[in-house]
């Protein structure tokens, strides 16, 4: 069955006023680590392995992928747990790996860097966490309408110095 393609707008219009009066900081918490260890297989961690080059060492090969073509950039995606229950949406439905929890995503600039747990560094990409279709079919035309606007989609990392990540680590911003 396909869903309506077009959003309700008062939905979207709520969602944005709840997403707007949100105070997320410099400092989170990973709240979910998700590895893909095949297309569209997302299996919960309590810890993964960040690889720089590669993203999380249980993501299947083509990850950072994207129709066929490697996106660079795209080792560790992010996205905001404050976001997904404003959208009602199940963090294992999206296929991010790394979500976190009060922790501002959207604040990055590209190459800015945050350290997560006591080992791994990762660098904001220089690409734009974009909501593709596959989101918008898994979640819903609103929270797709949401998404697009004001970078609630999260953030794509380089995986800078790799480690040991622990659901509950603290994510936090290194000033430059």
């Amino acid at each position: 069955m396909l869903k309506p393609s077009n959003p309700d707008l008062t939905i979207v219009k709520a969602w944005l006023t709840e997403l707007e009066q949100q105070r997320l900081g410099a400092t989170g918490t990973v709240a979910m680590l998700v590895e893909t260890p095949r297309p569209k297989e997302h299996i919960e961690r309590d810890s993964v392995t960040a690889v720089p080059g590669k993203g999380f060492a249980g993501d299947h090969a083509r990850k950072s992928f994207y129709l066929g073509k490697h996106v660079p950039g795209r080792e560790v995606s992010a996205i905001a747990l404050d976001t997904l229950r404003v959208l009602g949406v199940d963090p294992m439905v999206i296929g991010d790996n790394l979500i976190t929890e009060g922790f501002d995503l959207a604040a990055l600039e590209p190459g800015d860097r945050v350290r997560v747990g006591e080992e791994v560094v990762l660098a904001r990409s220089e690409r734009e966490h974009r909501p593709c279709s596959v989101f918008r079919e898994r979640t819903s035309a609103e929270a797709f309408a949401v998404v697009r606007q004001r970078r609630y989609r999260g953030a794509l990392f380089i995986v800078e110095r790799g480690g040991t990540i622990r659901s509950g680590d603290r994510i936090e911003r290194i000033e430059k």
